[in-house]
């Protein structure tokens, strides 16, 4: 493998790497790319994420930027319209960038859409590369967003507005310093105050608001339950004592590791109007979007929140499996 990397493969070992790395032997015969830098690169989870899942991370992420050219070739998509507020306190820099997309103060509507229409490319994270929860760079002069789909949606909501924080406080940063950690605490600052701003808050709830009245809310805003309880203790609506309170109630009901009875999972409007489109006007199902990749349609269906659809299958031990979750119906009398 060494010398392959080194001089490359014989065209003879074409299918056999095919195979083993799950895309088509076409893949290799297409024109060179470079890998995302790491400094140009934010990890959600950036400390706990294997070297070899970042880097898988950033192979599905080229593959998405890839699919965005094939896109941009027959479609025009929104002009970019994110502001560099670098220097800007994160609480400030959410609020001006609120003012600047005409938001006020009211719960954000669908985040994903939000982020499309104002130049961002947003794709999920295909099965194997999930463990790093999120990441987003700058390519070509354009903004790309990358999210698990193993999270709550809320959570995931809160991920992408995490992302446009980098985006917006940290273009040029180099993302694999130690300065790090101060970026990743400042892009939770911005999603908190930018899904949840205080002044809303306050003008919503009165000091020491009750679980029932938190759990109300966090339908209302989108968001994780824990994520409000956090925000209302920063707002100066929960005490310590009452804070610590809501977080021991809010997990005995389950609120900690995820959202019982939580919101649908956000989708993109533009996979939306662009898959059926290509397959109206071209004849291009997933199977042909990934063929022009070079990768199995299960990599496209992966990148797009699944509404790329295709019979999907799961790598498991380097073994393709059927999807369980796929219902087996038999005939009984």
């Amino acid at each position: 493998m060494t010398n392959y990397e080194t001089h490359g493969a014989p065209d003879r070992a074409a299918s056999a790497l095919a195979q083993a790395i799950g895309c088509a032997p076409a893949f290799f015969r297409m024109p060179a790319t470079s890998p995302f830098e790491e400094e140009r690169v934010f990890f959600r989870a950036r400390r706990r994420s294997s070297a070899a899942q970042k880097h898988a991370a950033t192979s599905a992420g080229r593959i998405g930027v890839e699919l965005y050219g094939l896109i941009t070739e027959h479609f025009a998509l929104p002009e970019l319209s994110i502001p560099d507020l670098a220097g800007v306190d994160p609480l400030d820099a959410a609020q001006q960038l609120r003012a600047e997309w005409q938001l006020g103060i009211d719960p954000l509507p669908n985040s994903l859409r939000l982020a499309e229409s104002h130049g961002a490319r947003v794709l999920s994270l295909p099965a194997g590369t999930a463990d790093v929860d999120a990441f987003s760079l700058w390519e070509d002069g354009r903004p790309y967003v990358f999210l698990s789909t193993m999270k709550t949606a809320e959570r995931s909501r809160f991920d992408l507005a995490h992302e446009i924080g980098h985006l917006v406080l940290h273009a040029g940063l180099d993302a694999s310093l130690n300065s790090e950690r101060n970026a990743e605490q400042e892009a939770d600052q911005f999603a908190s105050e930018f899904l949840m701003p205080r002044i809303l808050l306050r003008s919503q709830v009165g000091r020491e608001p009750s679980i029932a009245t938190v759990l109300r809310l966090k339908v209302s805003l989108g968001v994780s339950a824990m994520a409000l309880a956090y925000a209302l203790h920063k707002a100066g609506l929960l005490t310590d004592w009452s804070y610590r309170q809501a977080c021991i109630e809010l997990t005995k009901r389950g609120y900690r590791s995820g959202e019982p009875e939580g919101m649908d999972r956000e989708t993109s409007r533009v996979f939306n109007v662009v898959l059926p489109a290509l397959h109206k006007s071209k004849g291009w199902g997933t199977e042909e979007i990934a063929q022009r990749l070079g990768v199995p349609a299960a990599e496209v269906h992966g990148l797009t929140f699944g509404q790329a659809l295709a019979d999907v299958t799961l790598r498991e031990s380097n073994t393709r499996v059927r999807d369980r979750s796929r219902a087996h119906l038999s005939l009984v009398h």
